[in-house]
């Protein structure tokens, strides 16, 4: 079995690296300046600065330790053609899944905001990405389909009801992996009286006291705010 191998005098990147590596249950083995390098690895992690100083066929130097451990997985992979699939499970929070030629690369949880930063930092890194989103939670859904609309990238909404079976990042992993519809013009992002009401609610159970507004209601929905703060406003 090929294998990434992890050489960097770093100790900090070292930590972080073999974090992350665990959490993402990726198999690798350390290696020592001082020692050979097994047969049976693949590609080697290291720091920018390392890179220079090992001599391998394919030395990844780590600016940013997912980014890293993706093109060390690409290198795994052996294939030429870099086909990723992204699912998306809507929320407040929504779960993320990130394939690459049918291998899961990492799954993640954010704010609507952060999820569309970390896709469009992925854009100019592959060639064909197709975003699939599940139908549910509307107003999350539509405010990311809206913030990605102008990428080159094809978007698909896609029937969920058989996909939440687990957390949010297993839901987004099956959510990937099913067509869906695609999408090519913005939706919707204006709040209806139940969702008005479901998030004043909301804001009364967080504060034990604040009702924020329908104003305040509507900017927290649309994501121009974040709820804490909304109390915070209708507090002073």
């Amino acid at each position: 079995m090929m294998m990434i191998g992890l050489l960097t005098e770093d100790f900090a990147l070292y930590h972080d690296m073999t974090r992350a590596l665990k959490e993402r249950s990726i198999p690798f083995i350390s290696l020592s300046f001082d020692e050979p390098i097994p047969s049976n690895i693949k590609v080697i992690l290291t720091s920018v600065e390392e890179k220079g100083k090992i001599d391998f066929e394919k030395v990844i130097g780590c600016e940013n330790i997912d980014f890293a451990i993706d093109e060390a997985l690409r290198a795994l992979s052996g294939k030429d053609e870099h086909r990723v699939l992204i699912g998306i499970d809507p929320g407040e929070y929504p779960g993320v899944a990130i394939f690459e030629n049918d291998i899961l690369l990492r799954s993640f949880t954010a704010t609507p905001e952060s999820v569309v930063k970390e896709i469009k930092s992925l854009v100019d890194k592959y060639e064909k990405m197709t975003v699939r989103i599940g139908n549910g939670a509307r107003l999350p859904r539509n405010r990311i389909i809206n913030s990605l609309q102008e990428l080159p990238i094809r978007l698909e909404i896609v029937d969920e009801s058989s996909t939440s079976l687990g957390g949010d990042t297993v839901s987004a992993s099956n959510i990937a992996l099913i067509p869906g519809r695609r999408i090519e013009k913005k939706l919707s992002v204006e709040p209806t009286k139940g969702e008005i009401k479901k998030i004043q609610e909301k804001s009364r159970k967080i504060s034990k006291e604040i009702t924020i507004s329908q104003e305040l209601a509507k900017k927290v929905l649309k994501g121009e705010m974040e709820l804490e703060k909304a109390i915070e406003k209708q507090k002073s």
